[in-house]
């Protein structure tokens, strides 16, 4: 163990010498580009106009263009890594999960939100289609932290992800990418932007990425591999100076595999306790003898083994959209954004990550049990050692969304700002199961009956099929003045009324996990709405020192998630809404003629109704149930984010955040008859500190050859994977650390760059299940490595 932690701070230190960047950091604002001059800043969206990071009120992290190539950044896991406080459980395709400090949706179901939203240039983005979206060649990407409700609506009580695309100007442009390393990836992208007349600019961007599983079943091939094709274009129509007219469109296509499911701690022969539950005296029985449960299919290779088939995760989503800027005149300028989007996401994968030695049948695509409870109860017991679970999940989504907004300002201290949104979806959740857990009062009934005689009961395979849809219709409307009480000192107001309409519907059918037979069909209507307002103060001594405080509420609307009923009053249980309120002060300081940048904030954040998921076992040899509950009591998380970027000299950049999150439930919260109350616990995916720190050098070594060394470098504390903080499920703390080193020539046309990402190998967990004793895991990909060639025109 020593040895391993020597290793990994040796590379480290290695990395931390050659120095190289990774991001540019939340609410920092020097671009990483290696042309970028001392005093460059960036420009977000964080309200929906353009400002400089350094200024904008909120707490932001960015990736510009720049530090997204050079950190080779291709997806949003990616992102969430180098972002302390955000967590991303990408489970599978159509069950992803997002936490900012602490706050996030555990919850999958058609009919719940999310609670961090991911949007594209300012647009919502339906369920958790934005974390497969490809990220080649983007303007940047936004983190947001805190209640957004003002400008950005419901489902970013906890924060929110914000891709912004680069537009077509009047030059011309284009770059090409092409990288090959380990595990066979290949992966090639080009972009092309540039006028077609004095008014009409077009800009097409292309990728396509693939690479050989990360995983492998050894009955079936690989898991966890990649294949994904994906291609956005953009029509700009400027015909005066004052219209600004934007078409997209864009497709992503993924082929991918299953995450693979490793059998982390088997359940053994201790675990089966529930034996006795049924008979005290069962271990008396003539040749009895219990097994450990699946031991036999703990692999000693954690990326591969036996699973019952091969699965996989395919997507198809594609979008588009038209934004239409006008500067009416005045000081009033004028937005229109209408999108409409179509997600189809499918998924399959064995849960149970074993193998079971004896036939699937094909009628009803579930183990056939019959010969193995013939030939007797050893093999019975050898046979079925733990549970068999094929779990398919299916989501198509279509959403339309219009937003219009005015903004007044005239150059005097009165700025006025408004809009309307509208925003429908439509989402149908398909949920297969087949499956077979332990029967343990079967196993005795057997027993029994081989020892003394009589006819043995037969456990029996189970499947079920569950349908839930949601028609769900939101409308906001929002207002803010921005008075300039000196030119130092800035007041803004804010209230946006939002209401949203939900038509729910649930059909499930076949065998519940209990062995019910359920068969019914149920719908339900209702309505939420929220007064949501927001408050800042903002005060500027000098151009180089932003102080700000700000409060803001944010909500999520209500819900049901009832696919694991077994009636239809229990698949009708609703959970009500979720309401924030944020508190939030920082200071952002742009130091030494703007070559260091040092930014802080400070949150509290009260939160009534917390909408989480948790899981509970209804009986003895029962597999648990999925069912949410408020936290009417109340839960409260607060932090502190501090972050930097220096510019040592012209060559070199050294760059860093950290957070500290608290979040924890207040109040008597019991969720089980067994009086497991969640009172002082730790929310889930919360760890305590979190920290990153990158570097970058660009040094010439000739008149056109620039020497380019980098490295980055993540840390996450301690936390659960779970509500009652169970400590078999939590994660203990992990690091992760990339590297690259490469040439370049001086004018930024092309770069050959050789890298590798999870330099030490580190198996760092992304779940964690428990099961009759069994915990189950599943892992970031291991170390990758390669070369990618740029070129630029």
């Amino acid at each position: 163990m020593g040895s391993r932690w020597n290793l990994r701070w040796a590379l480290l230190a290695t990395a931390a010498a050659q120095l190289t960047p990774a991001t540019a950091f939340a609410q920092s604002a020097p671009d990483e580009a290696a042309a970028a001059a001392p005093g460059d800043e960036i420009v977000v969206t964080a309200r929906k106009r353009e400002e400089s990071l350094q200024d904008v009120p909120i707490s932001v992290q960015a990736f510009s263009s720049a530090a997204l190539e050079r950190a080779g950044i291709k997806d949003f896991s990616e992102v969430a890594y180098r972002v302390p406080g955000l967590k991303l459980s990408a489970e599978r395709a159509v069950d992803t999960e997002l936490f900012i400090r602490g706050i996030g949706s555990d919850i999958q179901g058609a009919g719940a939100d999310a609670a961090v939203g991911i949007f594209v240039d300012g647009a919502y983005l339906s369920r958790g289609t934005g974390s497969l979206l490809d990220l080649y060649d983007l303007e940047r990407v936004e983190v947001l932290k805190g209640p957004q409700a003002l400008r950005f609506g419901k489902s970013v009580v906890g924060g929110l992800i914000n891709y912004v695309t680069k537009k077509p100007g009047d030059t011309f442009e284009g770059r090409f990418e092409a990288t090959y390393g380990n595990y066979n990836r290949l992966d090639v992208a080009g972009s092309v932007r540039g006028p077609v007349s004095d008014t009409l600019s077009l800009g097409l961007v292309a990728s396509s990425r693939s690479h050989d599983g990360y995983a492998k079943n050894l009955r079936g091939g690989d898991e966890e591999d990649q294949n994904m094709q994906s291609v956005r274009a953009q029509l700009r129509w400027r015909p005066t100076p004052s219209l600004d007219v934007n078409l997209a469109a864009d497709y992503t296509r993924h082929r991918d595999g299953a995450r693979w499911v490793d059998i982390l701690i088997p359940g053994d022969s201790e675990e089966v306790t529930y034996l006795s539950y049924y008979a005290p005296t069962i271990d008396s029985l003539p040749g009895f003898v219990l097994p450990d449960r699946n031991a036999p299919f703990k692999s000693a290779d954690p990326r591969s083994g036996n699973h019952n088939f091969t699965g996989f995760q395919n997507s198809d989503m594609y979008g588009v959209s038209g934004t239409i800027d006008w500067q009416a005149g005045g000081g009033l300028s004028v937005t229109s954004q209408t999108v409409y989007r179509d997600s189809s996401l499918k998924a399959r994968e064995d849960g149970s990550g074993m193998l079971f030695n004896f036939p699937i049948d094909p009628a009803t695509n579930a183990p056939d049990i019959t010969s193995a409870m013939v030939a007797g109860l050893d093999t019975y017991l050898a046979t079925v050692p733990d549970s068999y679970f094929d779990s398919g999940k299916g989501e198509d989504v279509t959403q339309f969304s219009q937003e219009l907004r005015l903004r007044w300002d005239n150059g005097g201290p009165l700025r006025v700002e408004g809009g309307a949104y509208y925003l429908h979806e439509n989402i149908r959740r398909a949920e297969d199961v087949n499956f077979l857990f332990p029967d343990y009062q079967a196993i005795e009934e057997f027993a029994f009956a081989m020892a003394y005689g009589g006819t043995p009961a037969t456990p029996s395979p189970g499947s079920n099929h569950t349908v839930t849809t949601s028609r769900n219709d939101n409308v906001g409307v929002f207002g803010e003045l921005s008075y300039s009480i000196t030119d130092k000192l800035t007041f803004e107001a804010g209230l946006r009324y939002a209401y949203d309409h939900k038509r729910y519907s649930n059909n499930r059918s076949g065998v519940s996990f209990e062995g019910e037979a359920v068969n019914f069909v149920v719908g339900e209507t209702r309505s939420w709405d929220a007064w949501l307002p927001s408050a800042t103060l903002r005060f500027e001594p000098s151009n180089d020192v932003t102080l700000y405080a700000r409060y803001a509420k944010g909500y999520k609307p209500g819900g049901w998630t009832g696919e694991d009923a077994n009636t239809p009053a229990e698949a009708l249980v609703s959970f009500d809404p979720e309401t924030a309120n944020s508190f939030e002060v920082g200071a952002k300081l742009a130091l030494a003629g703007r070559r260091l940048f040092i930014n802080a904030a400070a949150y509290h954040t009260n939160y009534d109704n917390l909408q989480t998921n948790q899981f509970l076992s209804p009986g003895p040899g029962m597999p648990p149930d999925n069912f949410v509950f408020n936290a009417k009591n109340g839960t409260r998380a607060y932090g502190l984010e501090l972050d930097f970027q220096a510019r040592i000299t012209d060559a070199f950049t050294l760059s860093g955040n950290y957070a500290y999150s608290r979040c924890n439930f207040t109040g008597e919260l019991i969720i089980d008859d067994e009086g497991t109350d969640l009172d002082g616990n730790t929310c889930r995916r919360t760890p305590k500190h979190a920290f990153n720190v990158a570097a970058n050098l660009d040094q010439p070594i000739a008149d056109n050859l620039v020497l380019v060394l980098g490295s980055d470098f993540q840390y996450t504390g301690a936390n659960f994977f779970d509500n009652p903080n169970t400590p078999i499920l939590k994660f203990d703390s992990e690091i992760l650390l990339n590297a690259r080193i490469g040439l370049r020539d001086a004018d930024d046309k092309w770069e050959v760059t050789a890298w590798a990402k999870n330099l030490t190998n580190e198996l760092n967990f992304t779940s964690k299940l428990e099961l009759f004793g069994t915990i189950y895991s599943t892992y970031i990909p291991p170390r990758t490595y390669g070369v990618t060639a740029r070129f630029r025109f």
